[in-house]
Order: structure tokens, then C-alpha cells, then sequence
């Protein structure tokens, strides 16, 4: 009856108490039933006694427990008690419905104590002191209970006004509110887009390798995907343009700028002939820029959109992604009359309720903190980046290529043999790293995986490659 979980962030006392809760609702253990004593049961669940005297106390201050002097403890009679015979819980719906395996994403989870990732930021290097004081402000200022106005959305407004300002001065775009959508993640933005702009007979085109996320997106839609191969230069435009003679094509999704996995940006010549493209035959570019933040010089490329001058590219980033994942949200930047309709459908999908941290972020980038931040933790990411290419390149030497980036958080690797990376990843787990399996990619023509490095420390960086170096050498 009791089963108890040592890797939950939940107490054992509580886990104890909790379970034991549920059986006297249920009537599973009746009421005046006699415990055992505290000894023996910390013998049965194989914990410290005390733990056992603690779920005790917890229970009878909730009421589901008597103690008797030279009696015992009972179970109590509580007003909670939900008397019902209790039946297992249905493992199938009694209807049927539509299942769709595009949308199944690696969900894998793990118990290492350190790990890799696509490339994400280091939460620990985040804005814990400066988000304490500005959110602890908001919940105490009397004035601000006009923001829970439904009807106004003064905070929605307050925080599109900071967003443009924002993207105008790091992306060179020329943007106002009108033009500026912000979603609860940056994923939400990208599902509005798709729902609204594609449908089943659509066909959209893609990069050769991508994010898997965002193409079940797409893949949801009922669009046919079409895949444009990727060379050293960037995009094979020549295959692109090939593909809308023969088909028409409805969009492009495509990140212009660090590129994933391979983190490549696209060229000033093949910006300016994908603009063209899309000029001549009509198709919408979908630009996902979600890691523009994270550059590593002074000139770094710009957005698609900062080019457009047809209306022809809708592009998609994020806010707050350096400080922390409560704080992230999606960007839509796009001519006013398709952020009309977005705000429509973002209307039914998500409700605005986040009220505090919609204006603790506006706070952060109106006063500065946030651009000061980013500029701060780039710098630490650029040391680091530097330092996991540079370990990188004395394990590994010649079996394996990789590029150093100039943005984003993670290295593109290439084996210049084949290895078989899902024993790499099992020999990984075996010595406390998890990789996750989104980040292999094995074909006939190519072995590469994406390793993140950004949220790891200089000596973590020594020991998670060490590890990885020593599962490819087995």
C-alpha cells in the first residue's frame, strides 16, 4: 500500500502521510483500525523511526489519526472520510479517438547527476537577487491591482511597448507595438503560426536537419515537409528554388541565425537571395531566432526581418531565456494585420493570467537589467564555449570535426568515422551522464551529435567530456 519514492523532492515523512490519507479516504483501512507501532513499521518500510513518528504527528494534526495513552494510535473518524469501494483506476478510454505519432517527442528522464543538453543557458548564473526584489515590489504595490483588469491589458501593453524597444536596438528592426505578439513560450508562437497560416494540402519546406520539436509542429498541420539539404555554405538554395518550380510552396521554416543543430548562420548573399525566393514565389519565411541573444562578437548577424521590405518574413524569438525558464516568453514580430489575427487565436489558446511576471520582465528590460545581464552572461558563455572546444579538440584530435560558434550554446560534432552513438549514450549513463537521444544524429552519411555547453562549469565541462571521450574510445 505504501510505496515510496527516494529520488522525489518530497519528503518520505509526507510520502508516508499522504498515502496513508488516501487509504482511510477510501476506506481502504477502516476507521478504528489499530497502527502498528512506530518500530514496526519503520521495520516494514525500511526507514528511520523517526520518520514514522513524524507521519504520525502530521496525520493526527490533520485528524486521520487518534494516539491513546497505553492503547495505541487509531484510525480516526474525519469529516474528509469518502466512504466508496474502491475499484483500479481505467488503463483505457471506454471511446475512441485520433492518435497522432507525429507529435511523439523524446520524453526520457533520467537519475545522472550531470547531463548534456541542446543548449541551454545556466540558470545558476540567473537574476535571482534582481527578480526577488522586482517581483516582491509588484506583489506589494497597491496601484498595480489595476493590472488584473481583464479588459485593459495594461501589463500585455506595457510589456510590448519594452519587447519592441528591445528587438529595435539588438536586431535593427523597425518595429512598434502593433507589430510585436508575446506568447507564454516560445513553442506557443510557433504553434499559433503554424495553425493559422498551414493546412493539410500545404507543402513547406524545411532544413535537412532540425529541430524535432517544431517540425511535429509543422508535421501536425497535415503539411507535406519537404527537406532543403544543407552544404558548407549554408542552405542549398539551387534545391529550394528547384522545389517551388515543381510545387507550390506555402512556407519556409528555417533558422537563419545558428542554425540547429549545426549552428551555422547563413550568409549576407543567401539572405539576400532567400529574401528574393520568397519574393518570387510567394512563400511565407518562418524565421525561428530563439538563441539571438547569445552571441559572441560585436557584429553579430542580423534577422531576415531586418531586410524585408515585402512583408514576406514572420519572425519568431524569445525574451527572458537567459534568466530563467518562468521567465522565457515567445516573440512574434510581423506586419500588424497578421498580428491581429494571431492575438484571435492566441485569445482562445491562452489565457493571460501571469500578471507579476509579465511586469517583473517589463521592469528588467525598461530599467536595463536585462541587457545588461545578457551582455554579462556572454561573456561567461563565450569562456566557456572556448574552453569545451579546446578540451573538445585535445580528446577527440582528428576523429572528429566541429566548428567553434559564434552564437548559441552548444557545439555541432561530427565523427570522421562511424560510432555507434546509442552504446555512447547507454556507456554515459553507466557512468553518471545522460545525453538525451534527441541529440544523436545517425544516418548512412552521418554521424553528429549536439552537445550543449553553456550551463556547464569549466570543471564540469572536464568531467562530462571525459566521460563522453571515454564512452567513444570502448
Amino acid at each position: 500500500m505504501i510505496h515510496l519514492d527516494k529520488a522525489s523532492t518530497t519528503p518520505v515523512y509526507m510520502q508516508i502521510a499522504n498515502q496513508f490519507s488516501n487509504a482511510i479516504q477510501r476506506n481502504i483501512i477502516p476507521v478504528q483500525t489499530k497502527l502498528p507501532g512506530t518500530r514496526k513499521l519503520a521495520e516494514l518500510l525500511q526507514v528511520n523511526r523517526n520518520t514514522i513518528i513524524a507521519a504520525f504527528e502530521e496525520l493526527i494534526t490533520q485528524g486521520w489519526l487518534i494516539s491513546l495513552p497505553n492503547k495505541g494510535t487509531f484510525v480516526h473518524q474525519a469529516k474528509q472520510v469518502v466512504h466508496t469501494n474502491s475499484h483500479a483506476f481505467p488503463s483505457t478510454t471506454g471511446y475512441a479517438f485520433t492518435t497522432d505519432n507525429r507529435l511523439d517527442l523524446p520524453s526520457d528522464q533520467h537519475r545522472c547527476r550531470y547531463y548534456f543538453t541542446d543548449g541551454t543557458p545556466d540558470i545558476r548564473l540567473g537574476l535571482q537577487e534582481e527578480l526577488a526584489a522586482i517581483f516582491s515590489a509588484n506583489l506589494k504595490r497597491k496601484q498595480h491591482s489595476t493590472y488584473f483588469d481583464p479588459y485593459t491589458k495594461k501589463a500585455v501593453v506595457a510589456l510590448k511597448k519594452q519587447v519592441a524597444n528591445y528587438v529595435n536596438l539588438t536586431r535593427n528592426i523597425q518595429a512598434t507595438p502593433a507589430h510585436i505578439l508575446t506568447t507564454q513560450s516560445p513553442t506557443s508562437a510557433l504553434y499559433l503560426c503554424a495553425k493559422l497560416l498551414l493546412k493539410a494540402s500545404d507543402h513547406v519546406a524545411i532544413s535537412e536537419y532540425g529541430y524535432y520539436g517544431s517540425h511535429a509542429i509543422l508535421q501536425h498541420t497535415g503539411a507535406q515537409l519537404h527537406t532543403i539539404p544543407l552544404h558548407a555554405e549554408g542552405l542549398d538554395l539551387l534545391a529550394l528554388e528547384k522545389l517551388c518550380q515543381q510545387r507550390p510552396i506555402r512556407l519556409f521554416y528555417l533558422t537563419a541565425n545558428h542554425h540547429y543543430p549545426t549552428t551555422q548562420s547563413l550568409s549576407v548573399q543567401q539572405r539576400v537571395k532567400l529574401l528574393q525566393l520568397a519574393q518570387q514565389y510567394g512563400f511565407i519565411l518562418l524565421e525561428d531566432d530563439n538563441h539571438f541573444d547569445f552571441h559572441y562578437n560585436n557584429n553579430p548577424p542580423l534577422p531576415l526581418l531586418s531586410g524585408d521590405t515585402k512583408g514576406m518574413v514572420i519572425y519568431l524569438s524569445s525574451i527572458g531565456t537567459s534568466i530563467a525558464t518562468d521567465f522565457t516568453m515567445g516573440v512574434v514580430v510581423a506586419p500588424e494585420n497578421l498580428i491581429r489575427e494571431l492575438e484571435k487565436h492566441q485569445a482562445v489558446l491562452e489565457e493571460n493570467k501571469n500578471y507579476f511576471t509579465t511586469h517583473t520582465l517589463t521592469e528588467l528590460i525598461e530599467e536595463g537589467i536585462l541587457f545588461r545581464h545578457q551582455v554579462k552572461v556572454n561573456k561567461i558563455y563565450s569562456e566557456r564555449r572556448d574552453y569545451f572546444c579546446r578540451v573538445l579538440g585535445n580528446l577527440f584530435g582528428d576523429r572528429i570535426a566541429f566548428s567553434v560558434p559564434e552564437g548559441d550554446l552548444a557545439v555541432w560534432i561530427t565523427f570522421s568515422s562511424p560510432i555507434n552513438l546509442m552504446r555512447v549514450r547507454a556507456l554515459c549513463m553507466l557512468n553518471n551522464l545522460y545525453i538525451p537521444t534527441a541529440l544523436l544524429y545517425q544516418s548512412k552519411k552521418l554521424t553528429g551529435i549536439r552537445l550543449g555547453f553553456a550551463h556547464l562549469t569549466t570543471d564540469e565541462i572536464d568531467l562530462c567530456l571525459s566521460i563522453f571521450h571515454q564512452a567513444c574510445v570502448e
